[in-house]
């Protein structure tokens, strides 16, 4: 299979959390998967997690030869690997990666959708993917129109990067 770019969105809120994403990167080019951008690092608010500690957000351009579920198994694997508890949707977490987009691919089964349904409602993930490609069309506008739509951002653009 060629080589098909995809958007992974990182988050974390529990323990070391720039090194947890890092950690993400040096996993992915293990599994063969080629990092290819990577955005700034973001801290914002724990949405829905009361008192939580707040979460690092970031998102990663890569290519990969894996189809889109067989990404997701990679990242889910990885997830373990880096000690991620699943205690419900809305809870801290070690980290979290989303696959959010896959090309020009459109996905819909119980595991996996794509793009990623919630993108356009998420400064959080919006920012970081606006910071590295904003004019990737997205529900037919582009990332950074779409960005420019939601209220008044609470983002915190943090000092350290994932390289």
């Amino acid at each position: 299979m060629p080589l098909a770019t995809a958007y992974l969105a990182l988050g974390s809120n529990v323990g070391d959390r720039l090194e947890q994403m890092r950690s993400v990167l040096q996993l992915l080019e293990a599994a063969g998967v080629v990092i290819v951008n990577a955005s700034p690092v973001y801290q914002n608010r724990a949405i829905g997690m009361g008192d939580a500690d707040p979460f690092l957000n970031a998102v990663v351009e890569v290519h990969t030869t894996l189809e889109p579920e067989p990404l997701l198994d990679v990242c889910l694997a990885m997830e373990n690997k880096l000690g991620r508890v699943r205690t419900g949707a809305w809870s801290p977490r070690t980290i979290d990666i989303d696959v959010l987009i896959f090309g020009q691919t459109i996905v819909a089964t119980e595991r996996l959708h794509l793009p990623h349904p919630r993108i356009a409602e998420r400064d959080f993930v919006l920012q970081p993917l606006a910071d590295i490609a904003p004019s990737l069309e997205l529900f037919g506008e582009s990332v950074e129109a779409l960005f420019t739509k939601l209220p008044l951002v609470e983002l915190e653009r943090i000092e350290g990067s994932l390289r």
